[in-house]
């Protein structure tokens, strides 16, 4: 099917930015970013010209270009997630077009997974982010903004091939009528693997060359209708289902449970959002509807013939919604109040792929979120922002599927400094958590002058621990917390913006002050012999604990020119300090300490542009105290516009074939080559 659609689509000839910015699905965006009067907050955008120009086909790729965002894996998974400002995947909402799309249980979703040949834009708020976006949005949020056709008819179609026999591909078509539109698009990514680096060293389970297992084929179709019946006023409905399946390649030297595979990865979502106006009031909603099926094989070698037992399915879903109501008091003053309500469940067992069938264990909770916001234009250059929210979630269903194994972990009382074990629960069922929070803020933002602004702001956020944090033993490698406490901070931040005749300068200065902030910690066990797991080759095992107090301190600085017409720069630089105060010697992991990126855009013909983009990441440490390398790597990219409407493009990603790690223990690519043919009609 890969190939087909490929060969269809590389057939018809394959622009950029069909949609520009007058295709921004302009219901899709959420209300923090991009709004008029918030133009000094810690917000980036992204758009579809600069995702395509710089080859950024995944949503993690894309957002890596921002400051204060690096991208985060879990190795043992396969996955690609992102950090904001040192905070981790947990405490990032990921939305598309505001909806939630989170999997219920494992709290995340793998960026890698979401292209962005449909998206007009992906925004990303930090720090600040409005209470209106609801719950858990501890570091800030993202969310991807689909496309919105503007023309009678369009289209646009692409083709690509990369190292490692990559072939990529899109089509999307669309209809503005008015008083209604439609869009549609199919892509289709594949590849046999991906190249290491030709520094790469021989290891356990690694020869080098074409990396072990690491091959990946994704299909997304997403398709949208939506009645205008003015200017104001839209209705729309969306559905989009991903496929994929996928290798993870295996820890460079040796574990149990290395060898592993996502033969069934399905996702499926259905969504109604809306926007009302009343002339002084508007109302909007969302609703949502959202399925993740998956399942995981593990193998007993690395050659993947034989399969390792019994290999559990997943079957999560959520439903949902969200209405949002907005009042003009007057010229000067505005209030709006949002509620956001969703139910997770989360199933594992039942039959697997193979013919294999195990019991089903069930788990569920609702969050529920309730905020206002108030804004005051208190001169005529001054916004006053007030918000609050009351957050809450309960578990309603926690079936203990290793209730005789966990019943044999005790506390070593003889393992000195060693963190001790706490909440282990023997019964059936988990005891079921709960947790609220009521997290007010302030912000001013103030004009002052056509070419500066200036913005400060208090924030109070929460994180309500997942059912994965509390419940999980992930492979008899954890042991499970249920009565984890809700993670909180106070965020403070202050920034600036500048406009030059030929350029802008954006800075921010941010700290946060953490409490009860979950890590996992490593912990000695005792098991007796009999119910020891293969698994684990010693008697020390983790667990998810609040370690307490944790300080987060930085600056970013972005900065772009415009040298001529033909030469343009843009940069940015990331400060960053994470500190745990109530116990030192454990260590943040996974935080890079400095962060550059470097873009430009040269075009010495109409008809001819060269991108270039460098990236600096410092190192970081990982759960175990192992410290992946520096992260340096340049991109570069040639666009040849052959017809207004036909473009060819060539480019290399990782010029320097460097050798580096997010994670320890899991290489990255090294030099890949690709050319693509895009076509707009």
């Amino acid at each position: 099917m890969y190939k087909r659609l490929m060969f269809f689509a590389f057939s018809i000839s394959a622009v950029s930015a069909l949609y520009g910015s007058e295709g921004i699905f302009e219901l899709g965006k959420i209300e923090v970013v991009g709004s008029n009067d918030n133009t000094g907050s810690s917000v980036s955008v992204i758009d579809a010209a600069q995702m395509q120009d710089f080859e950024r086909k995944t949503v993690v790729d894309a957002v890596n270009m921002m400051s204060g965002v690096n991208v985060a894996t879990a190795g043992a998974r396969g996955e690609q997630m992102i950090m904001i400002r040192g905070f981790d995947y947990f405490h990032v909402p990921l939305m598309m077009d505001g909806i939630p799309i989170a999997v219920p249980y494992d709290g995340y979703a793998s960026l890698s997974r979401f292209s962005t040949f449909d998206l007009s834009e992906i925004e990303v708020s930090k720090g600040l982010t409005s209470v209106l976006v609801g719950p858990n949005a501890f570091a800030g949020a993202i969310n991807m903004v689909s496309k919105k056709p503007t023309k009678a008819f369009e289209g646009e179609i692409e083709a690509g091939i990369f190292s490692g026999n990559g072939q990529d591909g899109y089509i999307i078509l669309g209809s503005n009528q008015g008083k209604y539109y439609i869009t549609g698009s199919l892509s289709s990514t594949s590849r046999d693997n991906y190249p290491l680096s030709g520094n790469y060293q021989k290891t356990t389970y690694e020869d080098g060359g074409s990396r072990l297992n690491s091959y990946s084929r994704d299909v997304k179709i997403n398709l949208k209708a939506a009645y205008t019946p003015n200017t104001k006023d839209e209705y729309s409905v969306s559905y989009i289902k991903q496929k994929a399946d996928s290798g993870i390649a295996p820890y460079e030297y040796t574990t149990s449970n290395n060898f592993r595979r996502w033969e069934n990865w399905e996702k499926e979502s259905y969504y109604f959002l809306s926007k009302t106006d009343f002339d002084k009031w508007y109302v909007k909603t969302r609703l949502f509807s959202d399925s993740f099926k998956n399942q995981m094989d593990f193998f007993t070698d690395n050659k993947y013939t034989v399969v390792n037992g019994y290999q559990a399915p997943y079957d999560d879903n959520t439903v949902g919604g969200s209405i949002e109501a907005g009042l003009k008091l007057s010229e000067r003053d505005s209030l709006k109040f949002a509620v956001h309500y969703k139910i997770d469940t989360h199933k594992k067992g039942g039959a697997d792929s193979y013919g294999k069938t195990g019991p089903i264990y069930e788990s569920q909770d609702s969050t529920s979120s309730y905020s206002s916001e108030y804004k005051k234009a208190l001169t005529d250059s001054s916004i006053l922002t007030v918000g609050a929210a009351y957050n809450s979630a309960k578990v309603s269903k926690a079936n203990n599927e290793n209730v005789s194994a966990i019943a044999s972990y005790f506390a070593n009382t003889g393992a000195g400094t060693s963190q001790a074990i706490t909440n282990i629960n023997k019964n059936a069922e988990f005891s079921h958590g709960s947790a609220s929070s009521f997290d007010p803020m302030i912000k001013i933002d103030t004009k002052i002058d056509s070419t500066m602004s200036i913005y400060g702001g208090i924030a109070k956020k929460s994180r309500i621990p997942n059912l994965k944090d509390r419940y999980s033993t992930r492979l008899d490698r954890y042991i499970p917390n249920p009565d984890l406490s809700m993670e909180s901070t106070i965020n403070y931040e202050v920034g600036a913006t500048k406009k030059f005749k030929d350029g802008s300068v954006k800075t921010s200065l941010f700290y946060a002050k953490a409490k009860d902030f979950i890590q996992a910690i490593a912990v000695n066990v005792y098991r007796t012999a009999a119910l020891a797991n293969a698994n684990v080759s010693s008697n020390r095992m983790l667990q998810n604990q609040n370690i307490g107090d944790v300080t987060q301190k930085g600056f970013e600085i972005e900065g772009s020119y415009i040298f001529s017409d033909k030469l343009s720069f843009d940069g940015s630089y990331t400060k960053l300090s994470m500190k745990n105060d109530t116990d030192s010697s454990k260590k943040i992991t996974d935080v890079p300490s400095d962060k550059v990126v470097i873009a430009s855009v040269y075009s010495p013909l109409s008809i001819l542009t060269w991108t270039n983009s460098f990236e600096f990441d410092s190192r970081r440490l990982d759960i175990n105290g192992n410290s992946s390398n520096v992260e340096a790597t340049w991109n570069t990219k040639a666009i040849y516009k052959a017809t207004k409407a036909l473009s060819l493009e060539a480019g290399v990603n990782n010029v320097l074939d460097r050798n580096y790690y997010v994670q320890y223990g899991y290489p990255e690519a090294g030099r890949v080559y690709y050319g693509n043919v895009k076509y707009k009609f």
